[in-house]
């Protein structure tokens, strides 16, 4: 919440581009409590034109104590504060305990963000998209693994301009691995990548034009038909959801249902969220948004959806010991029309990599899915064909060839 509201990001917590800092806000002070060390010159004059005082890290618990007098009211969420600067605060302070107006205000991104985030998952679709080229190629190679091709990931990131880092530690979760949810593999656990099964990648990159999630269960041999007959389930569900149209007030929980629907027909489910939402430069997890199936309170992502919030959307399947499926990617929550006084809304993927048509069973796709596989396997193609070598582009072409 302090990086957005300050527009400043920093690189104190692994994967998340924050900075460890408090910040008190009143009608004319503005405080932030950071390592002045940390700052270039030129941001801390920014800061300074705009108001911002800095002071040091460990100088919050006195400032609370000597500046906030009882009777004042301070609105802070109890639950996410520090309990020191509770213990310090005056007796009589009223304590206004509330989520940080800044929640809803950094979920709603506006133009600018939006634009800039569609930006760097073109980018970030180029990347993953050679890698799910080169992963195909390379299967069943000596030294192909798992932490081998997370690095290999890295590298086509890496080769994209202004790239800062994962968003997230890398999961290349191969067969029986993509069972295990948050599976990270480590140097006990790396196995070879064959030629055959399929692999999990879910990985995500932080760019300066925004933060990338998202997951591809890839082919990289002969499946079985239990395999495609769940692969292409969960693909069901998440293309429902994707191109869902919904009026105004609905909440992931209205909406989580089209995602399952077709893993619940056949009496299956996955055990986790169906998705979250997703911070500008930012955290890969934040709310309050986010598609859930119940109340969780302790996650408060059930809120309704604006234009401009960014969601995951990925379901899974995961058969222990034996394989993991899910498909994921980021969706732009627009309005859509105002019908008989009604704001109708829906989705736009912002994440652009083909999915792997080899683990599809088309007979089991409606007409209206196999339409919005199609429909966004042409704006994969038209938005990241120009962005890869010739063969890679030739190979892409055949990935997003129409399904009928």
């Amino acid at each position: 919440d302090i990086a957005w509201l300050l527009n400043i990001r920093g690189n104190d917590v692994h994967c998340n581009p924050v900075v460890l800092s408090y910040f008190c806000m009143t009608q004319d002070k503005a405080v932030l409590f950071a390592n002045e060390k940390a700052f270039p010159p030129e941001v801390l004059e920014a800061l300074g034109a705009d108001g911002v005082r800095l002071e040091p890290y460990e100088a919050v618990y006195e400032y609370v104590n000597r500046e906030i007098h009882a009777g004042e009211t301070v609105l802070l969420s109890r639950e996410k504060t520090n309990s020191n600067i509770l213990k310090k605060m005056a007796e009589g302070v009223r304590i206004l305990d509330q989520e940080n107006p800044t929640l809803l205000m950094k979920a709603v991104k506006n133009p600018v963000e939006m634009e800039n985030m569609k930006k760097a998952h073109i980018k970030d679709g180029a990347a993953v998209t050679k890698f799910i080229f080169w992963l195909k190629k390379h299967a069943g190679e000596e030294g192909l693994t798992e932490l081998s091709a997370a690095e290999k990931l890295l590298e086509f990131r890496r080769q994209q301009e202004n790239f800062q880092g994962e968003s997230f530690d890398p999961i290349i979760a191969y067969r029986e691995h993509g069972a295990i949810v948050h599976y990270s593999a480590t140097e006990e656990t790396d196995v070879p990548i064959r030629a055959e099964g399929m692999v999990l990648a879910d990985t995500g990159g932080q760019y300066l034009e925004g933060t990338t999630d998202i997951t591809r269960t890839i082919v990289a041999g002969p499946v079985t038909e239990e395999e495609k007959k769940y692969f292409t389930a969960v693909l069901k569900g998440h293309l429902r959801l994707a191109g869902a149209k919904f009026r105004y007030g609905c909440t992931g929980q209205n909406l989580d249902y089209l995602a399952r629907e077709p893993l619940w027909r056949m009496g299956e489910d996955y055990n986790h969220g169906t998705g979250h939402g997703v911070g500008y430069f930012l955290n890969v997890h934040e709310g309050p948004n986010g598609f859930r199936w119940k109340t969780v309170p302790e996650r408060k992502d059930c809120a309704v959806f604006e234009e401009g919030m960014i969601t995951s959307d990925e379901p899974g399947y995961y058969a222990e010991g034996k394989f993991g499926i899910r498909h994921e990617n980021l969706i732009l929550c627009r309005k859509a029309e105002m019908k008989n006084q009604i704001q109708f809304m829906c989705f736009e993927p912002l994440t652009m990599v083909p999915f792997d048509l080899e683990g599809i069973d088309v007979s089991a796709l409606q007409e209206e899915e196999k339409a919005l596989l199609n429909q966004y396997h042409r704006n994969v193609y038209e938005k990241i064909g120009p962005l890869l070598e010739e063969e890679e582009r030739a190979w892409l072409f055949e990935a997003t060839k129409p399904v009928g």
